[in-house]
């Protein structure tokens, strides 16, 4: 028989800095021809190429860069038995970006202050982030389930969820390794302000 226990996660950061490139001012010019005004206005009409940040993971070197942000599907906006599966993926891709980047702010409007757990989580990954960052580590739900909806508003959800292997950095060095894992965590959510949020998030021991 299975027994649910508090869990607790280690983790750590990763900075993204962008860099504004310009040029000075030109000096004077000669007037163009109309034939090359005309050249000119067709090329400026021309729609500018979008350059796309390239995500890069963290390295034993650096922090990770560019991390896509997870965006939260409209089925996880709903207050159904799929809504709420579909939360629970979101707040996974939620603590594997912060485990990257070592941002919480998203990750702590996903829970209600009783989420003892879901308080600790963004604490230990701030910390982690003032010394150095973390390679690997990222996270994956890979089912949830619905196990109980006995109060409507209060559904019970199960996800197993899938760890890779991660490693501490700091400044000083490497620090301790994390061999991948794949546990079972249950979590409570509640339906308010027409939105979820985790009240209790649990990992399940065999």
């Amino acid at each position: 028989m299975k027994r649910v226990v508090s869990w607790c996660v280690l983790v750590a950061l990763s900075c993204v800095g962008l860099v504004a490139c310009g040029t000075g001012p030109a000096g004077p010019s000669p007037s163009p021809s109309p034939t090359t005004t005309a050249t000119a206005v067709r090329e400026s009409s021309s729609p500018s190429p979008v350059v796309t940040a390239v995500y890069k993971p963290a390295t034993a070197t650096s922090k990770a860069q560019n991390v896509p942000v997870p965006v939260m599907p409209e089925a996880a906006k709903k207050e159904t038995p799929e809504g709420a599966k579909a939360f629970v993926g979101y707040w996974v891709a939620m603590l594997s970006y912060a485990y990257e980047t070592g941002d919480v702010s998203k990750l702590k409007a996903l829970h209600t202050e009783e989420c003892v757990t879901c308080r600790t989580v963004p604490e230990k990954i701030e910390s982690v982030y003032e010394k150095g960052w973390i390679v690997g580590g990222q996270l994956k739900a890979e089912r949830i389930e619905l196990r109980s909806q006995a109060i409507p508003d209060k559904p019970i959800l199960v996800a197993q969820i899938r760890q890779s292997r991660a490693q501490i950095h700091i400044s000083t060095g490497s620090g301790k390794l994390f061999s991948e894992t794949n546990n079972g965590f249950a979590f409570q959510l509640w339906w308010t302000n027409s939105r979820w949020l985790v009240t209790d998030s649990k990992l399940i021991v065999s």
